[in-house]
């Protein structure tokens, strides 16, 4: 895994940019505070402040990275006010610094008006994951700091807790070397082109969080043949036997939404013996109740041809312990992480696709094959094009839909692109594949909960408007890789379980009544 990051970082550095430069700022607020600390000179609030600054700045963005995940947040979900209070503390320095004169007005203002848009920050986060919606403004800021980051990363600050910004306290008194000058210079100006990003994107963040207004009740359609399911995704992606925690939290998935289908993915360690049986084990009630089990190796990154051959054996013992009915030899994440952003190749997904199919023929030829698109970009396209042939081997074919930067408009836009890749597919004299969902959610962190719930109702009743759609399944199950999951990383179950599995049940209902 260190080595499948570290090749993809060199290949795309910008990541490894921004969290260097994060961390050369830590680095200036930490050596400044001990400076300003100790100088005896300086009044003895401020150096006190300062000294507070920059002994809580470290452990505070700790645990505001931890607490993103379910792992991380288990023990510190109880202190995450302290991203808050070292926010505030931080613009105090600095008005205090203005207020004494002990820095310069061109030096201070820029700074205090970049920490004091991290204080708005840091609030908003907090009241998002305590309560799962911040004020509007509040919530607009949330999404403009995540453009901002994802200017250079793109999609990936969606949903990491690596968008952290850093406060950057005041420089007070004269510099002594012009290498501290020039660095200071270069502090104003990063402040200054940060409060400025923010501040013009801040109306485009108010634009995304009031677009999901249109789709908080819009209701599916009833489709009482029974030809459309819905299924949840359960378990973080999984090294080794599943976690009895997240066997019993995600218990509260099924019973909400009492799926028809349940989809997990398998990391390389994952899939050894082992790990499988107790799998089997695990999902042995669910497959007594004839719920259809679905299995997905995860991918990241670019794999190469050494780590194409164990997922083929991978393939094997999946299907020879777990007995899937739906395998998806690969599956990349929904929306892509900070050090992965390399996405396999067209050409490496009909290669793997292809021999998946020669083992799962030789294996267990019950099980159904499929593929799934994750990004729906030029490559996905492609594939798509040449999966939905009549001559493939793919027998299921899906696609991941999750908002963006612009929130429910970027959902509108990824299922006009499939429903047109389908239509394209149809007049060539393919498409007959059933086609899934395999991956719906929302972003409850970066637009609100309410917004999480809109885009996922906005997904399926879409889905369930078009007969070649047989099923969509709801994930993430929970904040185990970012902020996805339908249960938050402190545990606080969020807004769409009670609403989506209300209107799963009514469904159900149509389905069965006679």
């Amino acid at each position: 895994m260190l080595e499948l990051l570290l090749r993809n970082a060199l290949r795309d550095p910008l990541p490894l940019v921004v969290v260097g430069i994060a961390a050369a700022v830590l680095a200036w607020d930490v050596a400044l505070a001990g400076w300003m600390s100790a100088r005896r000179e300086a009044p003895r609030a401020f150096t006190q402040l300062a000294a507070f600054c920059g002994l809580l700045v470290v452990p505070a963005l700790v645990v505001g990275i931890a607490s993103a995940t379910e792992a991380g947040s288990r023990t510190i979900a109880g202190i995450t006010w302290i991203i808050p209070a070292v926010a505030v503390a931080f613009a105090l320095q600095v008005s205090y610094a203005l207020v004494a004169r002990l820095v310069s007005v061109l030096v201070g203002i820029p700074i205090l008006l970049y920490d004091l848009l991290l204080v708005a920050i840091a609030a908003g986060d907090y009241l998002v994951a305590q309560r799962g919606q911040a004020p509007e403004a509040l919530q607009a800021v949330l999404s403009a700091r995540d453009v901002v980051v994802g200017m250079t990363v793109g999609r990936a600050a969606l949903v990491s807790p690596l968008t952290a910004l850093v406060p950057m306290l005041a420089p007070a008194y004269p510099a002594r070397w012009r290498l501290s000058g020039a660095v200071r210079a270069l502090l104003v100006l990063a402040a200054t082109a940060l409060t400025t990003l923010l501040v013009i994107e801040w109306p485009r963040g108010v634009a995304a969080v009031r677009s999901y207004r249109v789709a908080y009740a819009e209701p599916m359609q009833a489709r009482p043949s029974g030809d459309f399911v819905l299924g949840v995704r359960l378990y973080p992606a999984l090294d080794g036997a599943p976690p009895a925690r997240a066997v019993r939290a995600d218990g509260a998935l099924v019973e909400a939404f009492a799926p028809n289908v349940v989809f997990l993915l398998l990391e390389n360690d994952g899939t050894r013996t082992a790990a499988l049986d107790s799998l089997s084990r695990v999902l042995e009630p669910l497959r007594a109740d004839s719920v259809r089990i679905a299995i997905g190796l995860r991918v990241d990154g670019r794999p190469g041809p050494a780590d194409d051959a164990e997922r083929v054996a991978s393939i094997a013992r999946v299907l020879q312990r777990v007995r899937p009915d739906v395998l998806f030899p690969a599956v990349a994440p929904p929306l892509p992480r900070w050090f992965f952003a390399a996405p396999p190749s067209a050409a490496w997904w009909r290669d793997i696709l292809t021999r998946s199919a020669r083992e799962v023929e030789r294996v267990r030829p019950r099980t159904v094959l499929g593929w799934s698109a994750a990004r729906l970009d030029a490559t996905d396209s492609a594939v798509y094009r040449w999966a939905t042939q009549p001559q493939s081997p793919v027998e299921l074919v899906g696609a991941s839909i999750y908002p963006s930067f612009s929130g429910l408009p970027a959902v509108d836009g990824r299922l006009r692109a499939l429903e047109r890749w389908h239509a394209q597919a149809v007049q060539r004299g393919g498409g007959a594949q059933p086609h899934w969902l395999v991956n719906v959610g929302g972003l409850p962190h970066a637009h609100g909960d309410a917004a999480q719930t809109a885009a996922i109702r906005r997904t399926l009743a879409w889905a369930s408007r078009q007969p070649w759609i047989g099923a969509a399944i709801i994930g993430e199950p929970a904040d185990y890789d970012g902020w996805l999951g339908l249960r938050a990383a402190n545990g606080r179950q969020r807004a769409a379980v009670s609403a989506i599995g209300l209107a799963a049940r009514r469904m159900r209902e149509v389905r069965t009544t006679p």
